[in-house]
């Protein structure tokens, strides 16, 4: 074995998601084959991250009987890529998200390009991910990294679809204006050690980091392209590239704070987020209250979501962010089980209007309650996966002040209030009397995400394990 030529674990990792993704890209026209192909790859990852031991540093590669090292790195151009214990959770939650968006692929069909472009895009996330080192600090640079990797979800996100692009290029916006705050930063965090006595230069960079970070996380009012979105992408790949791109930018928001302590010192950041939050919160529970097409109150419904979230990024110590990631679990099912639901209505209807969903729910009933369970979730309804994350959130707001969680909770009767309307126009007369009735694999499909947001609305303790690994990630 000794004579054996070693991998590295970066290596066979990014290079299984490219050659798998140039292979689904060949055999796009058979999407349920290249979807399950996307599942093997993308769960084996997720199944191996899982289970693995950094104590244990040799692997030996199945089938073939190569040996890779768990712990070695890439190094070019003066970029580190490396396998760290903090990073585990997070390539866990990323596979498992893409395996999870493919499987509910391989029942309803998210365009052609949908898995190889995904499989191409979670390459650059974990390359993100495992960046340890390179020529300015990791948190500097990936924001352009992560800006570059919004160019390629761009082209996702269309899915071939003839539609206006507005809402993927508005994507591009949040950390296109974010890269050259924390490019600029860099220069003032050089200059720090030379005059030690002089704190406007550390001010001047905590301020701009501060900034950069805000713009990245896209509140309002840079929040218009998640709508935008949900109205014109399909609704599984719109759950995947918004749920991996928000969990990249709070564990750069981790990152960052962890690796410039003086920011959280010399700039208002929690005070931002505070307003930033609030704002969001309370715009998405409004948008959603008069909101008449589906894919945008999903949209704004979970942009309320998003802005409860940024809240609670201001509660200080790890309090804080075992909550934010408990909500972001919890968004996580929420999402996922309103996308399936709208797929099948999407597929079977031709649209999202109020005109074109009248009276679907007498035929596609178990789906219609998928997505409306699902969306409600992200509301904080009660009986859904967010109730009980929303909750925890509202009391820990009114612990300083009752009056923004009283302004939140009222922003969240008003996303409810939208999806009661929809849930009127669904189960109302039905005026498309040739509208087909739900599929087995369908059903079945949404059975299964149901009994799963139910579930966790029942025993929200079942997160307890992965928001605990996942903790390591916001922690090392």
């Amino acid at each position: 074995m000794s004579g054996t030529p070693w991998l590295t674990l970066p290596l066979l990792m990014i290079g299984t998601l490219l050659a798998a993704a140039v292979i689904t890209y060949l055999s796009r026209q058979w999407e349920r084959l290249t979807a399950l192909l996307g599942i093997v790859v993308t769960g084996f990852w997720a199944t191996f991250l899982w289970q693995v031991d950094l104590q244990q540093p040799l692997w030996l590669l199945p089938v073939t009987g190569q040996v890779v090292d768990l712990g070695a790195s890439i190094e070019r151009l003066g970029f580190t890529l490396r396998l760290e214990a903090g990073a585990i959770p997070m390539l866990i939650a990323m596979f498992f998200l893409t395996a999870v968006a493919f499987a509910i692929a391989a029942c309803l069909s998210q365009g052609w390009s949908f898995v190889p472009f995904s499989l191409t895009l979670l390459a650059g996330y974990v390359t993100v991910t495992l960046l340890s080192t390179s020529p300015l600090a990791p948190p500097l640079i990936i924001p352009l990294l992560l800006a570059i990797l919004a160019t390629v979800g761009v082209f996702v996100l269309q899915a071939g679809r003839l539609s206006i692009p507005a809402g993927p290029v508005r994507s591009l916006i949040p950390p296109l204006l974010a890269f050259p705050l924390f490019l600029i930063a860099s220069w003032y965090i050089e200059q720090m050690p030379l005059n030690p006595q002089d704190l406007s230069t550390a001010q001047t960079a905590a301020q701009l980091l501060s900034l950069g970070l805000v713009l990245l996380l896209a509140p309002v009012p840079l929040h218009g392209a998640q709508a935008a979105i949900a109205q014109s992408a399909p609704p599984v790949t719109t759950a995947l590239l918004t749920l991996l791109g928000q969990l990249a930018a709070l564990h750069l928001l981790y990152r960052t704070l962890a690796t410039f302590e003086f920011v959280a010192q010399q700039a208002p950041l929690g005070l931002w987020l505070t307003w930033i939050g609030l704002v969001t919160a309370v715009w998405g529970g409004v948008a959603a209250f008069g909101a008449t097409h589906a894919g945008r109150l999903w949209g704004y419904s979970a942009l309320h979501d998003w802005g409860v979230i940024l809240l609670v990024l201001a509660a200080p110590g790890s309090r804080g962010w075992s909550l934010v990631l408990f909500l972001f679990g919890l968004r996580v099912v929420s999402m996922l089980t309103a996308a399936a639901g709208l797929a099948v209505l999407e597929q079977h209807t031709g649209g999202l209007s109020l005109a074109r969903v009248q009276g679907a729910g007498s035929r596609l009933p178990w789906n219609s309650a998928a997505f409306l369970l699902g969306g409600l979730g992200l509301a904080g309804f009660p009986l859904s996966a967010g109730f009980t994350g929303h909750w925890a959130a509202l009391q820990i707001v009114a612990e300083s002040d009752w009056r923004p969680a009283a302004v939140v909770l009222l922003a969240s009767a008003g996303a409810i209030f939208g999806y009661i309307r929809l849930a009127r126009a669904l189960f109302g007369p039905l005026d498309n009397r040739f509208l087909a009735r739900e599929q087995p694999l369908n059903m079945a499909l949404a059975l299964f995400v149901l009994f799963l947001s139910v579930g966790l609305a029942v025993a929200p303790q079942l997160m307890d394990l992965p928001i605990g690994r996942a903790l390591l990630a916001f922690g090392s």
